[in-house]
């Protein structure tokens, strides 16, 4: 497995000296660099195309969330992890839709925590801080709530019922949660949910729930009926 290439954003010296220190003995990481701002980070994507961007939200001429889209076009096999000290669900719902990978909180990060989710990002999955993840759902089903739009039908693939449960999983239900509102058992929901999951090579819940809302295949509005 190649060595990996990662760019630290944040206006904040030393933020980057702390980082830099955490990464200095993780395994696998080939170098890292350092930019103070996003202008100076988007000149660095685009010469020395690194495979993690760590980034601040709050920065000086371009802030971590437009830093991430901008990453995202230039440079989609980079991946993009947010360290950040604003954990409301807001800026994670941003974080996520603006393509993150991953969101850590600045107060709760330690070395291992760090370690962990660059390792995950370089698996290709998605890591959120413990203490972010049990918001990641209601952020994204309490703002989804208010956006209008209508289910693509150009995506199909789904029964009813999982369109069902898709869109309980997207109103931050649990699983227990949506056996019971739905009287079947868990193993029934779990079993949707994997069928869901491999029909669209999900590889997380939160992948699945932000496929959903990008692409308005649920109603949040209201609970149509549905067919097994």
């Amino acid at each position: 497995m190649e060595e990996l290439k990662i760019l630290l954003v944040d206006d904040h010296q030393i933020i980057q000296e702390s980082v830099r220190l955490m990464l200095s003995d993780a395994e696998g990481v080939a170098w890292t660099r350092c930019a103070g701002n996003g202008e100076d980070a988007l000149n660095q994507v685009r010469c020395l195309k690194p495979d993690i961007v760590i980034t601040d939200i709050s920065m000086p001429k371009m802030n971590g969330i437009e830093l991430t889209e901008e990453i995202r076009r230039i440079s989609p096999e980079t991946k993009v992890l947010i360290l950040t000290m604003y954990t409301y669900d807001d800026f994670i719902y941003r974080a996520i839709r603006a393509g993150a990978h991953g969101v850590l909180s600045k107060q709760d990060t330690t070395r291992e925590v760090l370690k962990e989710a660059v390792a995950a990002l370089r698996q290709g999955k998605q890591y959120f801080s413990p203490g972010i993840s049990s918001q990641v759902m209601k952020s994204v089903a309490g703002i989804a709530k208010n956006r209008k739009g209508t289910e693509n039908p150009k995506i199909p693939g789904l029964t009813g019922r999982e369109r069902e449960i898709l869109r309980l999983y997207v109103e931050g239900y649990t699983n227990q949660e949506i056996a019971d509102r739905l009287s079947i058992s868990i193993r029934t929901v779990e079993t949707h949910k994997a069928n869901i999951m491999q029909k669209y090579n999900f590889k997380s819940t939160v992948e699945m729930v932000k496929f959903a809302l990008r692409n308005n295949l649920v109603h949040l509005d209201q609970e149509p009926p549905f067919e097994e």
